[in-house]
C-alpha cells in the first residue's frame, strides 16, 4: 500500500512541477482579463443584433476564466442587456470550454498542437451552435427563475466592473483577484484534478487497466472521452491534468480533445440550469453542437498527428526541465495556496 501511495504522490508532484509556472502565468493573465472585460464591456463589444455577434461572442468567451456554471449569470445579464439568443448560446459554450489559464496549462502538460486545437475547437463549436440557434427562429431566452449561485460554482460568477482607478491600481487589483478570489474558487477542483490525474497515471499506466480497450482506441476513444467527461463536474483548468494523464495512458490526442471540450461544457451540474434557459430543441442543438464539433475536431487532430507522424507529447514524461528551481518553487507556492484554500473551503462549510 505504501509504495502505491508514494507512486501516486510522485506522479502528482511531477505533474504539478511541470505545469505550475505556466499555470501561475495563466492565472495572472486571467486576473487582468477580469479587470478589463466586465459584463458592460462585453455587451458593448457584442453589440445588439449584429450579424457578427455570434462570432464576437465566441471570440470573447475563449479567453475568459469562467466555468460552466459561473458563465450562466454573465450570459443571463448579457441577454437581458439586448445580446441576441444566438450570441448568448455561443458565449455559453466557448467560455467554459477554454480560458487563458487553461490554455497555458494545456501547453505545459501536453503539446503545441493540442494547445492550439483547444481554443480553436471551442470557438468552432460555439459558432456552430450560435448560428444554428439564430437560424432556428426561436424566441429570445427566458429569465432564469432560480439563482445559479446555489449550484456551488467552481469559479467566480462574473467579472465585476471596477471603480475608477489608475492603470497601476487596476493591474494590481487584477493580480490580487487572480491569487485570492479566482484561485480560491479553483483550488479544490485543481486539487481534485491533479490527484485524479496522478491516480490515473499510476493505476491505468500499469497492467491494472479498468477501461476496456474498445473505449480507449479508435472511434471508441471518442466515446470513452464523452463517457468520462459528461458526468464530471470539472472546469477547463482542472480538467487539463486529467486530460494529460489520459493522453499518457493511451488515449489519442483527438479523444483527449473531445474530453477537454465535453467535460467542462456539459457536466450534469450546470446542464440543469442551462436546460431552464434553452429548453426543448434548443437544448438538443446546444448539446449536439458541442459533441459533434468536438468529435469532428478530434478526428481532424488525430489525422494531423498521423499525417505528419507526430507523437503526442506528454511533457511530464518527455521534458527535462521539471527539476529546474523555478519550476519546483512555483509548484511549492501553488500547492501551498491550493491546500490552504481547499482547507478553508472545507472548514467554512462545517461552520
Amino acid at each position: 500500500m505504501l509504495p502505491f501511495v508514494e507512486n501516486w504522490a510522485g506522479a502528482t508532484w511531477d505533474m504539478l512541477v511541470d505545469s505550475a509556472f505556466l499555470l501561475i502565468v495563466g492565472l495572472t493573465l486571467a486576473g487582468l482579463l477580469h479587470v478589463f472585460l466586465n459584463e458592460k464591456n462585453i455587451g458593448r463589444l457584442l453589440g445588439h443584433g449584429r450579424k457578427s455577434d455570434v462570432i464576437r461572442a465566441a471570440l470573447l468567451g475563449v479567453p475568459l476564466p469562467l466555468c460552466s456554471c459561473s458563465v450562466l449569470p454573465v450570459a443571463k445579464e448579457l441577454h437581458r442587456s439586448g445580446v441576441s439568443r444566438g450570441a448568448t448560446v455561443s458565449f455559453l459554450i466557448s467560455t467554459p470550454e477554454s480560458g487563458v489559464d487553461s490554455i497555458m496549462l494545456t501547453y505545459s502538460l501536453t503539446d503545441p498542437i493540442l494547445t492550439v486545437a483547444r481554443p480553436l475547437t471551442a470557438f468552432l463549436s460555439a459558432t456552430v451552435a450560435g448560428f444554428w440557434e439564430k437560424a432556428s427562429g426561436q424566441p429570445e431566452l427566458p429569465v432564469i427563475a432560480e439563482p445559479v449561485e446555489a449550484m456551488g460554482c467552481c469559479c467566480s460568477s462574473s467579472p465585476a466592473e471596477p471603480p475608477a482607478q489608475s492603470l497601476i491600481a487596476r493591474l494590481g487589483g487584477g493580480i490580487k483577484y487572480a491569487f485570492t478570489d479566482l484561485l480560491s474558487d479553483l483550488a479544490s477542483y485543481l486539487l481534485f484534478g491533479y490527484l485524479v490525474a496522478g491516480l490515473v497515471a499510476v493505476v491505468l499506466g500499469t497492467d491494472m487497466l479498468v477501461l476496456p480497450e474498445s473505449l480507449m482506441a479508435g472511434w471508441g476513444g471518442y466515446l470513452g472521452a464523452i463517457i468520462i467527461g459528461v458526468p464530471l463536474y470539472i472546469c477547463a483548468t482542472s480538467s487539463t491534468p486529467l486530460a494529460a494523464a489520459l493522453l499518457a495512458i493511451g488515449f489519442s490526442p483527438g479523444a483527449v480533445l473531445v474530453f477537454l471540450m465535453v467535460g467542462p461544457a456539459t457536466n450534469l451540474a450546470s446542464l440543469t440550469v442551462v436546460a431552464q434557459m434553452l429548453k426543448g430543441w434548443s437544448m438538443v442543438r446546444y448539446l449536439t453542437s458541442i459533441v459533434v464539433v468536438a468529435i469532428v475536431c478530434g478526428i481532424a487532430a488525430d489525422y494531423i498527428y498521423s499525417w505528419f507522424d507526430l507523437s503526442n507529447m506528454y511533457r511530464v514524461a518527455t521534458m527535462e526541465h521539471g527539476d529546474a528551481f523555478y519550476n519546483s518553487a512555483a509548484a511549492t507556492f501553488l500547492l501551498l495556496l491550493i491546500v490552504l484554500y481547499s482547507l478553508k473551503r472545507i472548514l467554512w462549510r462545517r461552520v
